[in-house]
């Protein structure tokens, strides 16, 4: 099998990343397992602290391997973009579309 016969998303250092991240425990949810969660179902108020969760997990990430030599660059959103879904594909098995900020009126 080439390179280009695997996804992105399925890369050994993603997969580790997701693994990791899945098992990571949420206090506001009593202990319970990132990846146990089914954000189909949970609140919007949840789904968005799970993702703001992710989303720093990846860009910590990030940033630590690569440093200050690349600055903060649109390259440098992408990546981190690209690498939030992959981890959010593989924990849950899709991304979430849209996210509800407002109240209901």
């Amino acid at each position: 099998m080439n390179n280009y016969d695997t996804r992105y998303c399925e890369t050994k250092n993603i997969r580790r990343q997701s693994k990791s991240l899945a098992e990571e425990r949420l206090s506001f949810m009593d202990g319970k397992r990132l990846g146990d969660l089914d954000i189909a179902i949970e609140g919007g108020a949840t789904l968005r602290k799970v993702r703001r969760i992710i989303e720093k997990r990846v860009s910590q990430k990030y940033w630590k391997s690569a440093g200050a030599k690349d600055a903060r660059t649109n390259y440098s959103r992408h990546v981190t973009k690209r690498h939030l879904t992959n981890q959010m594909k593989n924990i849950y098995g899709y991304v979430p579309t849209g996210f509800v900020y407002c109240c209901a009126a």
